[in-house]
């Protein structure tokens, strides 16, 4: 089964040397995809209110196969 490495971008980059084996693409599109929110839910910015989070993912030859990216913005309403 191929291994797919599942790099984080957040402001900073942390890659991934374990990787996960996936059966096809469509399984590497959907474990991005539910790493993104968890990847907002843990690492919210406590000095800001922007963040961008983006997965790249590659194979086992390091070609880029899918990338995701979430962003979040805060904006304070009150006056």
């Amino acid at each position: 089964m191929p291994r797919y490495f599942f790099d984080v971008h957040n402001g900073g980059r942390y890659r991934d040397d374990i990787g996960t084996e996936l059966s096809d693409l469509m399984k590497v599109r959907k474990e991005a995809m539910q790493l993104l929110p968890n990847l907002a839910r843990d690492d919210v910015p406590e000095d800001g209110d922007h963040r961008i989070f983006t997965v790249l993912v590659t194979d086992e030859d390091g070609r880029a196969t899918y990338s995701g990216t979430l962003s979040y913005t805060g904006l304070w309403l009150l006056r």
